[in-house]
C-alpha cells in the first residue's frame, strides 16, 4: 500500500511538471504568471510529500529487517542497523549505549550462540506489526511505534509467547536510515501452555532479565513500570490524527 501511495505521489509530481512545461507562456499576462507560480509551489509540495512517503517505507523496511535478522540468528546484521551511538532499552533491563554493546546484548538475548543462524531446535520469531511512522519535516529524523509479537522455543525444552510495544527513534546518516533509539516496552513473556492468563503480578520494582544481570546496562531504566497483569500504556510519540490531542 505504501508503495502504491508513493507511485501516486510521483505521478502527481510528473503531471505537475508537464503542466508547467506545456503551459502557454505570455509574460505580459499576470494570470499566467500566477498560475505557473502556483503550479511550481504544488510540485514542490508534492515532491516533499513523496520524499516523506519514501522515507516512511524505508524506515518500515529497516524495522522489519531487524525482526527478520533476529528470527534467523543474524545478530551482527541486526546490530548493523543501529547508529554507532545508538541506545537500546528492553523491558526493565536498563539502557545500553553504542552499537558494540547492543550487538552483545542481542546475542545474549538470543541465547549466546555466536551465529549466524540458530542452533538446532531453537525457535526465535519476532513479528514487527502495526507500524506508525512519523518522519520529521526536514527528513533527517523520525519516530516509530510498533507492536512486536514473539514466539520463542527450544525443541523438547520450552515454548513461550511474548509481546510488547516499541517506541523508536531513527536517524538518516549519509542518506541511509538507521535506528537511533530502540525502546521496547515488554507487555509479557508467558509459557505457551497456560499463556498470559497464567501470569502473576511481578513482586518488587526490579524485574530485570537474567541477561541484564550477567551483562549490566550502561544506565538505569528510563521508565519504571510492571508487565502484565499490571497495565501500562507506553506514551505515544504522535498526536491523535483526528482530535490532535
Amino acid at each position: 500500500m505504501n508503495r502504491t501511495r508513493t507511485i501516486r505521489w510521483l505521478s502527481g509530481v510528473a503531471l505537475g511538471a508537464a503542466l508547467v512545461a506545456f503551459a502557454p507562456l505570455h509574460p505580459a499576462k499576470a494570470d499566467d504568471a500566477a498560475r505557473i507560480k502556483a503550479l511550481k509551489a504544488k510540485i514542490a509540495r508534492l515532491s516533499h510529500e513523496a520524499e516523506i512517503v519514501d522515507d516512511t517505507n524505508k524506515i518500515e523496511n529497516l524495522q522489519m529487517a531487524y525482526g527478520y535478522y533476529l528470527d534467523r540468528g543474524y545478530w551482527d546484521e541486526a546490530a548493523d542497523l543501529f547508529a554507532k551511538d545508538a541506545t537500546a532499552e528492553f523491558g526493565d533491563d536498563g539502557v545500553y549505549v553504542g552499537q558494540d554493546h547492543i550487538r552483545k546484548l542481542i546475542k545474549l538475548y538470543g541465547g549466546g550462540n555466536p551465529g549466524p543462524g540458530l542452533p538446532y531446535g531453537q525457535y526465535y520469531h519476532h513479528m514487527q506489526l502495526q507500524p506508525v511512522v512519523d518522519v520529521a519535516p526536514d527528513g533527517k529524523t523520525a519516530k516509530g511505534r510498533w507492536r512486536e509479537f514473539t514466539l520463542l522455543g527450544q525443541f523438547h525444552q520450552y515454548a513461550k509467547w511474548a509481546a510488547g510495544i516499541f517506541e523508536n527513534e531513527y536517524i538518516k546518516e549519509d542518506g541511509v536510515w538507521k535506528i537511533k533509539k530502540m525502546h521496547y516496552y515488554q507487555t509479557f513473556v508467558a509459557p505457551y501452555k497456560g499463556g498470559w492468563a497464567s501470569l502473576k503480578p511481578v513482586k518488587g520494582d526490579d524485574w530485570a532479565s537474567e541477561v541484564a544481570k550477567k551483562f549490566p546496562p550502561d544506565g538505569p531504566p528510563s521508565t519504571k513500570y510492571k508487565p502484565f497483569p499490571d497495565i501500562y500504556v507506553p506514551p505515544f510519540h504522535y498526536k491523535n490524527p483526528v482530535t490532535g490531542k
